[in-house]
Formats: structure tokens, sequence, C-alpha cells
């Protein structure tokens, strides 16, 4: 992928020393807003954020329904900021609940009035905005005493005259805003966000103890990758006849087995940036090694996954060795990509030769003795056109 990507934006939290202790991170196409969680989920899975914010605390804001669907990262101290007006005394418990799953919480310009003392113990920080509050407002609210306690970070901080008062009336709380850096955007190498859910199925797909359950926590942690999965059952394909609505009911109608197939679609499918016949066909020459295969060896599995991953080098501009390196694949899987090695290599060789009319390169004398035919073998291809016609519109 290109590497000149705008990933995010950010500002520079400091201390009264100013030196940086902490990012404010912000959408690049948003960045007065707070996040939405599809932004938050993807910035997870597809940054490594602990190389490009140094290893520093990451601040951003969100709210109590996005944050149910965002990743918990043990490895990197991040803060979520809540909007304190659309806090009340009802979401106490699952304020509580996030705090014991080990999420650290701040609070946006708290009101002391207008919460419970048990409310306010659930955040351990507080930001005030200087666009909507003044200084006199700020330093009045940080002095009660339910709020002294907290981690203040003053944000919006747009002059010299305020940054040299808040430094000597909270010595120890944290500053931002345009006078002290200016949102600057992170640019890098984005790694795909699909990728990362597909190695974590892989991984738990070669773990025998793996539940539907187990799988479907990978699957959920893209709302969009589960809105299509759960499409997918109702297809003609698999004829479900009940109203699916999770990932987990989804997996037990779709099989363990299809899962993968369908997660490597839905990953080539999000790249940016390509002509939508490559995608069309890598799915073609998908379903035309499946059609071989099943003609060929009846019990072989791995054939769709070859001929959708012998397209991986197009779709993430890196060489395939590589990108197989990151995938914990069936070594019969990898043999064929890499040296077209083995019964589903020898099935990948046929079909890049027949998708090139290079005729003169398929065995189809040993085809004959499989009882496939020429005829037999333009009707597998015309076939498996038909099949990613309508795969690709899943």
């Amino acid at each position: 992928m290109k590497n000149n990507d705008v990933l995010f934006c950010r500002k520079a939290v400091v201390n009264q020393l100013s030196e940086t202790i902490a990012y404010y991170i912000l959408h690049p196409s948003s960045v007065t807003k707070g996040q939405d969680s599809d932004f938050l989920s993807a910035l997870f899975v597809d940054v490594n954020l602990t190389e490009i914010t140094q290893q520093k605390t990451i601040f951003f804001e969100s709210n109590l329904d996005e944050l149910s669907s965002l990743p918990l990262q043990s490895n990197i101290n991040m803060v979520v900021f809540l909007n304190g007006a659309e806090i009340s005394e009802a979401d106490f418990d699952a304020l509580s609940d996030f705090r014991l799953q080990g999420y650290q919480l701040g609070i946006i310009n708290p009101d002391p009035n207008n919460y419970s003392a048990a409310l306010l113990g659930t955040f351990s920080h507080a930001l005030f905005a200087l666009d909507c509050l003044s200084m006199e407002q700020t330093i009045t609210l940080v002095e009660d005493p339910l709020i002294a306690s907290k981690n203040i970070w003053v944000n919006k901080i747009e002059k010299e005259a305020q940054f040299t008062q808040l430094q000597q009336v909270l010595p120890n709380a944290h500053f931002s805003g345009n006078f002290i850096n200016r949102i600057t955007s992170v640019k890098g190498k984005r790694i795909l966000a699909y990728k990362a859910i597909l190695i974590d199925l892989l991984v738990a797909l070669n773990d025998r103890e793996s539940s539907p359950r187990i799988l479907a926590d990978y699957i959920e942690c893209d709302p969009t990758l589960t809105y299509r999965i759960i499409k997918l059952t109702h297809t003609a394909r698999y004829r479900s006849q009940f109203n699916v609505s999770n990932a987990q009911r989804a997996i037990e109608i779709i099989g363990i087995r299809d899962l993968i197939k369908w997660v490597g679609l839905v990953m080539l499918s999000s790249v940016s940036g390509k002509p939508d016949c490559l995608f069309s066909m890598a799915v073609s020459r998908a379903c035309f090694c499946q059609s071989l295969s099943a003609a060929l060896f009846p019990k072989l599995e791995g054939a769709f996954l070859v001929g959708l991953f012998s397209y991986l080098p197009y779709f993430l501009d890196e060489e395939l060795p590589t990108l197989l390196k990151e995938l914990p694949l069936d070594d019969n899987i990898k043999s064929a990509l890499l040296v077209r090695k083995g019964n589903l290599g020898g099935i990948l060789k046929i079909v890049e030769a027949y998708e090139a009319g290079r005729w003169e390169n398929i065995p189809f004398d040993q085809l004959v003795l499989k009882e496939l035919s020429k005829e037999s073998l333009k009707e597998l291809y015309i076939e498996s056109l038909k099949d990613a016609r309508e795969m690709g519109t899943l």
C-alpha cells in the first residue's frame, strides 16, 4: 500500500514544561468532532499506534454506544473521553462495567453539581474546553473536590496568556490547543483491517476448541463485515429461513469451512484504489479453482483460497512470500501459491493456463483420465463466471 495515506490527525498534549506527554487523536476529515466507532475500530487494526504515537498515551472522544464496539487495547495506554452532557445517573452501571474491563474514562466539561460522587468516581480524567467555558469557569470547576482529584486536561488554548495562567494555577494539568500545537496529519502505511481479522480467524480455526461464538467475536470487530456475513445467510446459496441477527448464528448457517472464504472475499473487496475488474478476476479464478478441484479431487479443501489469494500481491502491493508469512495458512495452500506444488498447485497451474489461453500447458490427456473433457472444462469455467457474479453482489 502507499506510504502517504493520511491515517489520522493529532494534537500534542503537553505538561507544564511544554513536554509532550500524550496525543489527542482526531479523524482526518472531521478534526473538530468526536470520532465514530468505524474510524476508531479501523484505527486500532489498520495502524501501528504504538509506533506512530511513540508509546505515549492517546486521548480520543467517543460515546457510550460507540465504546461498546471498540476493541480494548492492552498494549496502548488510552483514555476515552465522553461528553458530560450525554451522561446521566442511569449510565452508572455501564460506566462501571467499562472500568472493570480496563478502560480509562474521561468526562468532558463536567459540572460536579449535575452528578453524584459515585458517578464521577467512574472517571479518572476530566477535559475542559476553552471554546465552551471561560478561563474563570474552568478554574472554578477544577477546584471542586470531586474534580480536583482527577487528571485534568485543558483543550482549545489559543493564546499565550491563557497558557501562562493555566501553568500557574494548574501545574499538574495537561494542556493542548492551537497556541501549543496545531493539528497535524499523520501519514504512513495502512495495514488492511480485514487482514488482521483474517489472521485471527485462521489462528482460531487451527484451534480445535474454537467455537462459533469465539469466531463471531472476531467477525464483530468490524460492523461492515458482520453485516455482509449476516446478509450472506439470506442468499439462495444458504437459503436461511430464519431472521439472523448476529454473527454467531450466521456462522452456524454458513459453516466454519466457508467462513474464511467469505472473509477473504470481503477483505479484497475492501481495498480502495483498485479497478473493479481486478476483484472480479480474483473471484472468478477462485470459483474456477474450486469447481475444478471438486471435479478432480472431491475431498480436497483449500482450492478457493488458493485461487483468491493468488491475487493478493495485486491488491496489497507486496510480494506474495511476504504476505503469506503473516497468514497462518495450511502448508498445502502455501506450497500451491508459492511453488505450484501438490494437487492444489496443479489446479492453480491449469486455471492460470486456461485464463491465459495457453492450451499447450493444460494436461488434457490426464484430465480425460479423470473424465474431464475440453467441453467439461469449458462448462466449469463458464459456471465459475456465473458464481463470481453472484458473489460480487454480496
